[in-house]
């Protein structure tokens, strides 16, 4: 990876920005915010590597903002089937080429937005039996793209509990499997000096978009 000019780092951080404005204010969303315009300027492992490990210090927050709303029982088996799911999203990461994880990438925010855009929950979606396996697949898809909270918002939100702990379960869950995801792809050598130095600048924009997350989610319903 070359290092980025200024005009880039400026598109990396205004995404990061809104991304994280989406996270915190509805608990998911900052891959489907900003990666479509990311890979303009990034390459793929860059973009999943960047959200996946600055993401990290939001779920931190909002864990604490909604620790008391947190089903902590319910979401035990669904965090650990998606731990199970990392180190496979993490391979695919580490050995796909470029292209293929750019058309993939770009797949999977098209099916998972229309999904949401479908609001597709059903009465299986209800089932506990449905959440380990979900849990599985979005931890490959976030280890792999970076993306798929969508997915796992589908199967809270047709719980109906209430938003604070739809957003503190989302959270503990994001923050252990990309966690987890972080932990790997610092295994597999994907830590480049460029990509860090990338990362410790957009935190700055990130920690702003909590900021403003925590205003807007106290006017939301």
């Amino acid at each position: 990876m070359v290092f980025l000019g200024p005009s880039e780092l400026a598109v990396a951080a205004a995404m990061m920005l809104a991304g994280s404005t989406v996270l915190s204010t509805v608990g998911f969303g900052i891959g489907m915010t900003s990666t479509p315009v990311l890979l303009l300027v990034l390459e793929p492992q860059t973009v999943v590597v960047m959200i996946n490990t600055v993401s990290l210090a939001l779920f931190v927050l909002i864990m604490f903002q909604a620790r008391r709303h947190l089903p902590a029982r319910e979401m035990i088996p669904v965090s650990v089937a998606g731990l199970l799911g990392v180190p496979v999203g993490v391979f695919i990461l580490s050995s796909a080429s470029t292209g293929v994880l750019r058309v993939s990438i770009t797949a999977v925010i098209i099916l998972l937005a229309i999904g949401v855009a479908s609001n597709l929950r059903g009465p299986i979606s209800r089932s506990r039996l449905m959440g380990p396996p979900v849990g599985f697949v979005v931890g490959v898809l976030l280890a792999a793209t970076g993306i798929g909270g969508p997915l796992m918002a589908l199967l809270l939100l047709a719980r109906d509990w209430p938003r604070h702990a739809v957003r503190a379960s989302l959270s503990l869950y994001f923050l252990l499997v990309e966690g987890a995801a972080v932990i790997g792809y610092g295994l597999t050598g994907m830590f480049t000096p460029e990509r860090v130095s990338l990362i410790l600048i957009v935190t700055i924009p990130v920690l702003l978009g909590f900021g403003f997350g925590t205003v807007l989610v106290r006017r939301m319903n």
